[in-house]
């Protein structure tokens, strides 16, 4: 009975509570459907969840989960049953907290719900891993703990929500992944196609174009931009942007690597820097979005940046990060790639251009240039060659050279197998052979080259020395003729080595011609021909080299020539001017049958002339010192003679007249007394005449000479000068016969004609022996001669050409005494005035003085 009783009364127990029961597991039934519906998203479940709790066993409730480093705890799902629990359960419970920490440690720890006073936290477990808690929380009048019933369902809530929570998670996690796989698909083909675009760029602007045209939608970014770093490494150069403006491009088109820009910081760091909600390539104008600046390096060098901007802020995980980073990779080994491959493509421009001016400076160069196999094959023949040697480039290549004579040809392979061991072969001389077969003198210079395959080779520059030679040939002959012009200072022995200086090394002839007092040429010396004979090319050609002091030069002189005959054909003439200070003295001429004379003689002609002219100066002006020293001496002994006489003469006429007037007192004779004055007067006056000339002479010679011209009747001027000396004439038996015409007038200087006629006059009475002596005048339209004739001694032909000479007389000065300057003032005055002066003279049979005036 006791058990029966105790049956029916857990029986009614039971019954009281059924209604519990059932709305308990119809809680859990509708719990169940909850967490199986899968178009909730888990927040959603959780929140639904904690509202089947709330009110039946609990006030509020909060469901909280770990966070993925298992550090906290974080709100996702609340419910209370009226707002003032709310606000309880908000007051109680912040939204994260520490997993590490209070009961939720103990419970995650352990697995088991704890309960303190009105608060139950119950874990959250799957597959023995703690996901977080649920944590139900009960408010007055209900009952301040939890029986075992209460929990155990709350319990059971809890586990089917974690099992409901990991199987979502899993379910998200595979959704994740398949969505990753298929990115990752998606990128790896936009990849390839990016790969294979940038295989195919060669250059770092479509390298850049390339990146960012298809860069952009394989990294879904907005815009971008590519840097280059530029060849100073102080600053990149924007290649390319796209999505920009015109401004920011412009901004953006140089980056100095020192600033502070991210752009800056990835090259000068060589790492990406992640921008998740910031701009890298606009201002702050522009709302905030996301950046990924990523350095390009290959090889371990930074080659620019490049930026990718998206337009959402979003974080970077990290396998677009690895996608994006490949992409960098990819741009920087196709940046690398193209910068190498325009490397390659300047130097093989540069290389190419190198091979074109060396091979102009080959086809250029004025010295011949080849290329010798050791065995003296030729591989390169320049023009230069050819017009040194003759053959062409056609002839040669591929054979021997033909330049190097049989007898040479040993000692010149010799020369090529040392070339190709290494030694230098330094301008070694060579008679060369021309394909004409005359011989050109060379300096070749041989070393060795290697080729890019193949044995060694033979450079050989070779450079036609003949007129090299020829001029050290001339240099050293101008040297031996200075010395031999400078072994004499006598003009006749001057003249002759000069002639022979040039025979036979240059002439086969030559002659030397001076110009004479008349304006003509005369043949002063020869050699390589007879005695007598001048040589060609005649005194025609001479008289006009000297009169145009420039040379001539002809081929073609035949041995039939008038002037000179040859028995071996043909031959050619220099005709050079003798020059020095300016004046020309004569000419010189040289003659060869062997070939025509080039410029290169006529340079040495001209510089033989030239210290020939020179010699000859040096022994003209000798001969005029030692002449002017004589005619000093002499002048001197005749100034001394001439000058002492008439003081003597004077001396002892005045002694005599004293020594009357001591004797004779007052009765001294009158008549002796006026002979005597007369004595003294013309000594007096010969005195001054003498220093008179000696004064015109200073004046005449420091070109002092002054006229005073004026009207003048020059008859009546000649009758003045013949009435001075009309008592001389008389007194020495010379009769003077004038025939002057009548009113010959002019202008001229009165005094200095008056010297002139008065020397004139003289000399005829001095020199005349008492023969008359015939003075005529006479006028023509523009001019007046006066001719002073006399019988007299004469002067002799060798005599006339220095008569007008200063301190120059024909006759002896013992004889006839005088300075010799009458003549020569006579001439200064009469070319002073535009006139000329002039001799006629038979010696034995008298003299004839004419003087021409211009009458302007």
């Amino acid at each position: 009975m006791t058990m029966v009783a105790t049956r029916l009364g857990e029986a009614r127990q039971y019954g009281a509570r059924l209604p519990e029961i059932e709305e308990r597991l119809a809680l859990l039934a509708e719990a169940s459907r909850v967490l199986a519906d899968a178009s909730l998203e888990p927040p959603a479940v959780m929140e639904r969840l904690c509202g089947l709790v709330v009110p039946l066993l609990g006030s509020a409730c909060a469901l909280r989960l770990l966070s993925e480093d298992g550090l906290w705890l974080r709100t996702v799902a609340s419910a209370a049953a009226v707002p003032e629990a709310r606000v309880r359960l908000q007051a109680l419970f912040s939204q994260r907290v520490r997993a590490d920490e209070g009961v939720a440690a103990e419970v995650l720890d352990t697995g088991v719900a704890q309960g303190v006073e009105a608060v139950l936290v119950l874990p959250l477990r799957a597959r023995g891993r703690a996901l977080g808690t649920l944590t139900v929380w009960r408010e007055a009048p209900e009952p301040a703990s939890f029986d075992s019933a209460e929990q155990l369902l709350l319990q059971e809530l809890a586990d089917r929500a974690a099992l409901a929570l990991d199987v979502a998670r899993a379910y998200a996690s595979e959704r994740l992944a398949r969505q990753a796989a298929e990115v990752a698909a998606g990128r790896l083909a936009r990849l390839q196609h990016v790969t294979a675009e940038l295989s195919e760029a060669l250059t770092a602007a479509r390298v850049a174009e390339v990146v960012l045209e298809q860069g952009l939608a394989v990294a879904d970014a907005k815009a971008g931009a590519l840097w280059g770093v530029a060849p100073d490494a102080t600053s990149a150069s924007l290649l390319r942007c796209a999505g920009c403006t015109p401004d920011a491009a412009e901004r953006l088109k140089r980056m100095p690597l020192e600033g502070d820009s991210p752009v800056a910081r990835v090259l000068r760091e060589s790492r990406p820097v992640w921008l998740p909600a910031e701009d890298a390539l606009s201002g702050s104008e522009r709302p905030a979005t996301s950046s990924a600046c990523l350095p390009l390096v290959a090889d371990g060098r930074v080659l620019g940046a490049l930026v990718f901007t998206f337009g959402l802020p979003h974080g970077f995980d990290d396998d677009e990060r690895a996608f994006l980073q490949l992409v960098a990779h990819h741009a920087a080994q196709a940046l690398a790639r193209a910068r190498l491959l325009e490397r390659e493509q300047r130097a093989r421009a540069a290389l190419r251009e190198a091979h074109g001016t060396l091979e102009a400076i080959i086809q250029a160069s004025p010295t011949a240039i080849m290329l010798l196999d050791p065995d003296g094959t030729v591989r390169l023949w320049n023009p230069a060659a050819e017009r040194m040697l003759g053959w062409t480039a056609e002839e040669v290549l591929g054979k021997v050279l033909p330049a190097v004579p049989p007898e040479h040809w040993e000692a010149f392979r010799q020369g090529l197998e040392r070339a190709t061991r290494g030694t230098v072969l330094d301008g070694a001389p060579l008679a060369a052979r021309r394909r004409d077969g005359g011989a050109v003198q060379v300096a070749m210079w041989t070393g060795r080259v290697h080729p890019a395959s193949g044995p060694p080779q033979c450079l050989s520059v070779m450079v036609d020395i003949t007129e090299r030679q020829r001029g050290e040939a001339a240099q050293r002959f101008l040297a031996e003729a200075g010395g031999v012009l400078a072994g004499s200072l006598e003009e006749e022995e001057t003249l002759e080595r000069v002639a022979h200086l040039a025979v036979p090394q240059y002439a086969e002839a030559c002659g030397v011609f001076l110009e004479d007092e008349s304006g003509g040429v005369r043949c002063v010396a020869t050699a390589g021909v007879e005695d007598g004979e001048v040589p060609p090319p005649g005194l025609a050609v001479v008289a006009r080299v000297v009169q145009s002091g420039r040379p001539e030069s002809r081929s073609g002189l035949s041995e039939g020539d008038p002037s000179y005959a040859r028995a071996g054909g043909t031959c050619a003439y220099l005709c050079v001017p003798l020059r020095v200070r300016g004046h020309t003295l004569g000419a010189l001429t040289f003659v060869t049958s062997k070939g025509a004379y080039d410029a290169h003689d006529l340079a040495l002609a001209q510089e033989l002339a030239r210290r020939a002219a020179l010699a000859l100066d040096n022994a003209s002006l000798y001969r005029d010192a030692r002449q002017a020293i004589r005619l000093r001496e002499e002048f001197l002994s005749i100034a001394s003679h001439e000058l002492k006489t008439p003081i003597s003469a004077l001396q002892l006429q005045v002694q005599s007249l004293l020594a009357g007037l001591n004797r004779s007192g007052a009765a001294f004779d009158p008549e002796r007394l006026k002979r005597g004055l007369e004595r003294v007067d013309r000594q007096v006056k010969r005195q001054t005449l003498l220093v008179n000339d000696l004064l015109d002479v200073s004046r005449l010679s420091a070109g002092k000479l002054e006229l005073v011209l004026e009207p003048l009747e020059l008859g009546a001027l000649v009758r003045e000068v013949a009435e001075r000396f009309e008592q001389e004439y008389a007194r020495s038996g010379t009769p003077l016969e004038l025939s002057l015409a009548p009113e010959v007038l002019g202008q001229w200087d009165r005094l200095r004609l008056d010297q002139v006629f008065t020397n004139l006059f003289s000399n005829a009475l001095k020199y005349g022996r008492g023969n008359p002596v015939h003075v005529s005048l006479e006028a023509e339209d523009d001019r007046a001669r006066l001719r002073v004739k006399d019988g007299g001694i004469g002067i002799a032909k060798e005599h006339l050409p220095r008569l007008f000479h200063r301190f120059e007389r024909a006759v002896s000065e013992r004889n006839y005494g005088g300075f010799g300057l009458g003549l020569w003032i006579a001439r200064q005055i009469v070319e002073a005035m535009g006139g000329h002066i002039e001799v006629e003279s038979v010696l034995g049979e008298g003299s004839t003085f004419i003087v021409e005036l211009p009458r302007g």
